[in-house]
């Protein structure tokens, strides 16, 4: 394999082509959902957030990956049904905003913000990643513990029966822990982590359209 595209091949990539094609599937196919119940909508803030994570796989800017934990998190108020989805929507698109720009500033080699003394940035370095990951994991977390076989009386988030919708959930619980430990290990004998992960983000998005294709939900 091409050892330019192999480098390429982690959760970092898995997570933003997994945001980018979750987009897509949104604005294209599943529109007339979205337009039947705009409670539908939390469905435009998740691959925001996965693309935040994305991004800030790939930067050595604590402060990006500040922003990606708490961009991550949103999706507790979200998934709860506290805050409306366009809230939340505004403030994703706002912390991707500032962690591109952060990104961006990092790049130039000149600009650097959130530099602690060097034990809290260490730990930083150590968690930041780890707690984004979490953040995300809530979604399922919810999906599971509180979502799952309750009536449609939320005014925020429709019920979600769909099997589609529970395979996605379900594989994501395993990312979240694959996610983390893509960190510290990179060869397990002959297999790379790295490609693992990513290879397990691409199934994410197969199993649920299989399913939606097969059972038609």
């Amino acid at each position: 394999m091409n050892e330019k595209m192999s480098k390429y091949m982690n959760v970092g990539t898995g997570l933003l082509i997994l945001g980018i094609l979750w987009i897509f599937f949104w604005l294209g196919p599943a529109m007339p959902l979205y337009e039947a119940d705009i409670r539908w909508g939390h469905n435009f803030v998740m691959p925001i957030l996965f693309i935040t994570v994305g991004i800030a796989y790939y930067s050595r800017c604590l402060a990006c990956q500040f922003f990606a934990v708490i961009s991550s998190f949103l999706t507790v108020p979200l998934f709860l049904a506290m805050w409306w989805y366009l809230d939340v929507l505004y403030m994703s698109i706002a912390f991707l905003a500032i962690l591109i720009i952060l990104y961006l500033l990092e790049m130039t080699g000149k600009f650097k913000i959130l530099q602690p003394n060097p034990r809290l940035k260490a730990w930083e370095k150590i968690h930041f990643l780890n707690f984004a990951y979490i953040g995300l994991a809530h979604m399922p977390l919810i999906f599971f513990l509180l979502r799952w076989g309750l009536p449609d009386t939320s005014a925020f988030l429709p019920v979600e029966h769909e099997m589609s919708t529970s395979i996605f959930n379900i594989t994501l619980l395993i990312l979240v822990p694959l996610a983390a430990m893509e960190r510290y290990v990179k060869k397990i004998g002959n297999f790379s982590v790295p490609k693992i992960v990513f290879g397990w983000a691409i199934l994410m998005i197969i199993f649920p359209m299989i399913s939606i294709i097969l059972l038609g939900e």
